[in-house]
């Protein structure tokens, strides 16, 4: 009996999990099926699944998800670890940290939204525009994070570098770096979700393929089917990018657990 107790637990938990969205599930259809009507509107379970499976079968979906998740990806990396070198690169001098402030503050509070139609004009309609939309949406999180690790290392271990003589670079590399992951960890996953913002945006605004222009296109066909498709399509990959950076940080923080 002890041996099937754990895997009891996990299904029990998943049944949990699950629990909540068969009841969203069960108010929407029993919402929708009261009154066709409504349909035209919130759509419905069926209306959903039948969608599903026309833009499974036909690779639609597939196709606009691979796109969306490039565009993300590329963004996620190239914002995250720019910004994390350079928050982290803070550290050697407090003059520059408070010259750079403003501008990261001011970086970090412009709307993704709002640059959007000028990082299209230069970049085009293409996956480029929305790579850098995506780059933008992390590289300030990443920077914040990365600094505020950087400066809260243990002073007691910045002394006893100094005490037994090591340089700034070996206190940067042994000390500082180390002890700023879990940061940088919080700002991967972050991170995830702005990528896929910025990405989507783009895709909103201007493009010829993505999740973004999936739910336009189906939006202004009043398909509110598809558009549901594509909205639970980005939970997935949301959902699927987070789990894959909680294995990066199981892998990279083993003794946190030990």
């Amino acid at each position: 009996m002890l041996i099937f107790r754990p895997a009891i637990s996990r299904l029990l938990q998943w049944s949990l999990y699950l629990l909540p969205l068969l009841a969203m599930i069960a108010a929407w259809y029993f919402y929708t099926a009261a009154d066709p009507q409504r349909q035209f509107i919130f759509s419905s379970p069926e209306k959903v699944y039948l969608a599903l499976v026309r833009l499974i079968s036909s690779g639609e979906l597939f196709h606009n998800s691979c796109v969306t998740v490039m565009e993300a990806v590329i963004g996620f990396v190239i914002g995250t670890t720019c910004g994390a070198m350079f928050g982290l690169s803070l550290w050697y001098s407090r003059l520059i940290a408070r010259i750079a402030r403003p501008y990261i503050t001011a970086l970090a509070t412009v709307p993704v939204f709002a640059l959007a139609p000028i990082l299209i004009s230069w970049f085009g309609i293409g996956i480029l525009s929305k790579i850098m939309l995506a780059f933008l949406s992390t590289v300030a999180v990443a920077i914040v994070q990365s600094y505020q690790g950087a400066m809260s290392v243990e002073p007691r271990f910045l002394r006893l570098m100094l005490v037994v003589g090591a340089s700034r670079w070996k206190t940067f590399t042994l000390v500082v770096v180390p002890s700023s992951l879990i940061w940088v960890i919080n700002a991967m996953k972050l991170n995830i979700g702005l990528a896929l913002l910025g990405a989507f945006i783009g895709e909103f605004i201007s493009a010829e393929e993505g999740l973004g222009y999936m739910i336009v296109k189906a939006s202004g066909l009043y398909d509110m089917a598809t558009v549901f498709c594509g909205v639970i399509a980005l939970i997935l990959i949301a959902l699927a990018l987070t789990a894959a950076i909680e294995q990066v940080e199981h892998r990279l923080l083993k003794w946190k657990s030990s």
